[in-house]
């Protein structure tokens, strides 16, 4: 009597995420890979604590010491990222930030509208994809520092939203709150932060922002624009608008008011 062949195990099939980190790897590593000192896979993917078809894949690239070659190496990035942006499979997910080792510092961080600490704190906790070491990690972090990064970060997303506006043509009501969402959330996450939270995605925002503010502002707001961005619908879009820009602008004045 023959003997029972040993079951298979169940092959894991990779999602999008993970094979769009893999070719990106891979494509960066052959066009640039002598430049870089660093490749991170940073947010919810890293975490593992993401939603399909809504969370970025985002990645924090990070450029060795060499202002000579700088663009030079950034139009081949932009090559590169142009690949995947023109990709169905992959154009809605793929978020890259591009960062110069030397200005991973404290002097630069804190003259930079471009680096802020929100970053470093986000790319101390990412995931080394290229690169032996974390250049995020060398840098020391403060929650006065941390603070600092948040209220950059709250305003850079009431601008984004205003320029959403001001931009975007007249009857693009989806393209609109998309702004509108996105820059609301994006608030919420620096209050959080800015209060001293740091375990949390964009889908538990809502009710942990209720939980911890104090602010005399309607939460729901938050939940419609996350409900919003996977999938939800939006009854009445002006006055949607008006509640994200109020709710924005409301956390950046007690912000600086804290400051």
């Amino acid at each position: 009597m023959s003997a029972t062949p040993p079951k298979k195990k169940p092959r894991k099939i990779p999602d999008e995420y993970e094979v769009l980190v893999i070719k990106l790897t891979m494509e960066l590593k052959k066009e640039v890979g002598k430049e870089i000192a660093a490749l991170l896979l940073v947010g919810s993917v890293a975490d593992n604590n993401y939603m399909k078809g809504d969370s970025d894949c985002d990645f924090y690239l990070v450029i060795k010491k060499d202002r000579d070659k700088q663009v030079e190496i950034l139009q081949k990035i932009g090559q590169v990222k142009a690949k995947f942006e023109n990709d169905p499979q992959y154009s809605s997910l793929l978020d890259l930030m591009v960062f110069f080792e030397e200005d991973l510092n404290e002097e630069n961080i804190n003259a930079s509208s471009i680096v802020n600490w929100v970053h470093i704190w986000t790319g101390q906790q990412g995931v080394l994809k290229i690169g032996e070491e974390n250049p995020f990690a060398k840098v020391k972090i403060t929650p006065g520092k941390l603070k600092k990064g948040a209220t950059q970060m709250c305003l850079d997303n009431v601008f984004i939203m205003r320029d959403g506006f001001v931009n975007t043509p007249v009857g693009k009501n989806e393209e609109l709150a998309f702004y509108a969402s996105d820059a609301a959330i994006g608030c919420a996450q620096a209050y959080l932060i800015y209060l001293g939270e740091k375990k949390f995605n964009r889908y538990n925002i809502p009710e942990l922002f209720a939980e911890k503010s104090s602010l005399k502002v309607d939460s729901k707001v938050i939940k419609d624009a996350r409900d919003y961005r996977v999938g939800a619908k939006i009854d009445n879009i002006p006055d949607f608008l008006e509640k994200c820009y109020d709710f924005g602008w409301t956390i950046l004045e007690d912000i600086l008011k804290g400051k």
